[in-house]
């Protein structure tokens, strides 16, 4: 397989230098209000930005009579995008396993400039603590608590045996699509073929990850790995859907004085080693966590080929959002990895 040529990465969604909204505590601003209005607070005091992703998405800390509450806003997102976050934390709530903020509140925020109208949602506030994602008890309890939500039945009939979603959401700006299917060698097929597809196109936020004609063969390589090999290796493999949170990398997890707890969920009724795969593509978790999980629910046999599977599927939506050449090796390195493991298994 040839080495592929990469675009450029992709541009931040709102430049710092113009012109745009900007929250306050006066009860015209649209956050204030709806604590006041909606969460009837009768004053708020401050708010504190906590954090700016890259795709926009900005965390504050706003103070009231009621306590502290914490918001979450994009300036050019619809409503809709957070609204499907919130239906993923409200699921996993629902099976009182794993600790999430519950959302309370979403809004509109106007457009000023030339940049909106956006959204934001107030959530409950968890009093994380510096660095308790890296605590042996939490990592332990995270694991613990993970394995419990993967085998929860508390939403059997709302999926009743089907893989998907009752709303179509996002990982991170990739749009997801999770209408039903019956089985998850379909379902996952799906994903894949989406995230293939996505590689060639040009997006909202940037230019296409690979240009046609200079992928180096991966294109190719791909359909094969979508044709053959998740079939082969993923046909049997899972048969009950979990609710997966969908985007567990340790950014994503926290821990209170309570115990561990999870954010910015991507959820959907799938196979739960897609939780699974993604622990040690980034860092993070230690063997404490793998202790915890594995009490719980042990691990079946052909986990490691199944979960070389589901890191190509992440490693392409990393490619898709980033361009990044040292993802792209990488991806071509593990389709390598899988064509010729298929090989072996054949002869």
């Amino acid at each position: 397989m040839k080495q592929l040529e990469m675009e450029s990465e992709n541009p931040n969604i709102v430049p710092d230098d113009v012109l745009k909204y900007m929250p306050s505590t006066s009860s015209n601003d649209p956050i204030s209000n709806a604590l006041m209005k909606v969460l009837k607070c009768e004053e708020v005091m401050k708010f504190e930005l906590l954090d700016s992703r890259w795709n926009g998405n900005e965390a504050f800390r706003f103070d009231t009579d009621k306590g502290p509450f914490f918001i979450k806003m994009n300036r050019v997102e619809d409503v809709s995008v957070l609204m499907t976050e919130a239906v993923s934390l409200s699921a996993l709530a629902k099976t009182k396993t794993i600790r999430c903020p519950l959302p309370l509140h979403i809004g509109k925020l106007p457009k000023v400039g030339e940049i909106g109208p956006g959204s934001f949602m107030v959530l409950e506030w968890l009093d994380l603590k510096p660095f308790a994602a890296m605590r042996s008890d939490i990592q332990n309890g995270l694991g613990k608590n993970l394995a419990e939500l993967h085998l929860s039945k508390a939403h059997d009939d709302l999926h009743k045996g089907r893989y998907g979603f009752p709303v179509s959401n996002f990982l991170a700006l990739t749009p997801l699509n999770n209408e039903w299917c019956d089985s998850w060698v379909e379902f996952f097929t799906r994903r894949m073929e989406d995230q293939k597809r996505s590689l060639f196109q040009d997006k909202a936020y940037g230019r296409a990850a690979i240009s046609e004609g200079k992928d180096g063969g991966l294109k190719e390589g791909l359909e094969e790995i979508i044709k053959n090999v998740i079939p082969n290796v993923l046909d049997g493999a899972c048969s009950h859907p979990s609710l997966l949170h969908g985007d567990l990398w340790i950014g994503n997890v926290g821990g209170t004085a309570e115990g561990p707890c999870c954010f910015d969920p991507a959820s959907f009724f799938g196979h739960a080693e897609f939780d699974l795969s993604i622990m040690d593509l980034f860092g993070g978790y230690t063997e404490e966590f793998w202790k915890g999980y594995r009490a719980v629910s042990p691990e079946v046999e052909g986990f490691e080929d199944r979960k070389k599977i589901y890191q190509l599927y992440h490693y392409l939506n990393q490619l898709n959002l980033f361009g990044n050449a040292g993802v792209a090796l990488t991806i071509q390195k593990l389709v390598v990895e899988l064509l010729e493991k298929e090989v072996s298994r054949k002869s």
